[in-house]
């Protein structure tokens, strides 16, 4: 069977989705007042709405699986929508390593304790506070370093685990960083934040090809970008997915080209909408890119044969 170039248009305009589709999409947030979901228990709410709209699932913190009642309605929604979960933990390389470590596997032995209760996909970090690659006291290579040393144990026992770790790009460093780190912590991946990367004046479409097959997960997003020359900055707007200046058409077809393993990516969405537009339509029309790109699988993806 002959297959299409990935990612490129056929002699009608469409776009040929890549051969192999990722398994699942979640969604991470982001859950605007517009969809009133706030009347209520807002985090079950958000939940079951993540639940309805076709979606595997999305991210929770640690105290959500520590709480009875939200692990109770994870659990819920496990058993009647196949949801799983991501869970987020933080840290900082202001820290020292050893508590950093210290922390962090008390962490993963609560996670792996509520593991038989809900579905967990994997592990997403952030760095947190104000941390970035750019601080004047400490610098990118000792920033790594640190992260590195505080990671190894708890990204091993992960492993060990069945349960992979993926560090997320937080407008904080280049994936580019995050490779390296990657390399210096086996078993570390990357979560991509396909919008975040404006923050730190990255250019999406510059993404470096070995990034690609780090990828462990995604926050699949988008935004409109405007530089303002009077204050120095981007300003970056909410835009339906698809629809903005990110290029997730592009980002998707060199994901499904490079990573070794396309079925396995957590792709989960983090939807900002579009400020000039309704948030409901926004959402709705972002829901068309995921279906388009997927080749029509969404909500359930799965692997197209060759």
């Amino acid at each position: 069977m002959t297959k299409n170039k990935i990612g490129a248009k056929n002699k009608t305009g469409k776009f040929n989705p890549p051969v192999l589709q990722p398994r699942y999409w979640g969604m991470a947030g982001v859950f605007p007042g517009e969809l009133e979901l706030w009347r209520g228990d807002e985090w079950a709410n958000q939940r079951r709405f993540v639940a309805e709209q076709g979606f595997s699932g999305g991210a929770v913190g640690l105290g959500d699986l520590a709480d009875a009642g939200r692990r109770g309605l994870l659990r819920s929604l496990a058993e009647s929508h196949g949801q799983e979960q991501m869970v987020h933990l933080g840290l900082d390389y202001r820290e020292p390593a050893a508590v950093t470590s210290a922390r962090l596997e008390a962490e993963v032995s609560t996670l792996l304790r509520f593991r038989d209760e809900v579905p967990l996909t994997g592990v997403a970090l952030v760095v947190e506070g104000d941390a970035h690659r750019f601080d004047r006291n400490v610098s990118l290579a000792r920033q790594l370093e640190c992260l590195g040393t505080a990671l190894a144990p708890m990204v091993a026992r992960c492993r060990d685990a069945g349960l992979p770790v993926a560090i997320e790009n937080h407008g904080d460093y280049y994936v580019s960083d995050l490779v390296e780190l990657c390399g210096r912590t086996p078993g570390l991946e990357i979560l991509l934040d396909t919008g975040n990367c404006f923050l730190i004046g990255e250019r999406p479409d510059t993404l470096p090809p070995e990034a690609f097959p780090l990828v462990r997960a995604t926050h699949w997003k988008d935004h409109f970008v405007k530089p303002n020359p009077h204050t120095l900055h981007f300003e970056l707007t909410g835009a339906t997915l698809g629809g903005g200046h990110v290029g997730l058409e592009s980002l998707f077809s060199r994901l499904c080209a490079l990573h070794p393993d396309p079925a396995s990516i957590r792709m989960m969405i983090e939807w900002v909408p579009d400020p000039q537009c309704d948030a409901r339509t926004c959402f709705a029309d972002s829901k068309k890119h995921l279906e388009k790109i997927s080749g029509g699988l969404f909500p359930a993806a799965k692997a197209v044969p060759s």
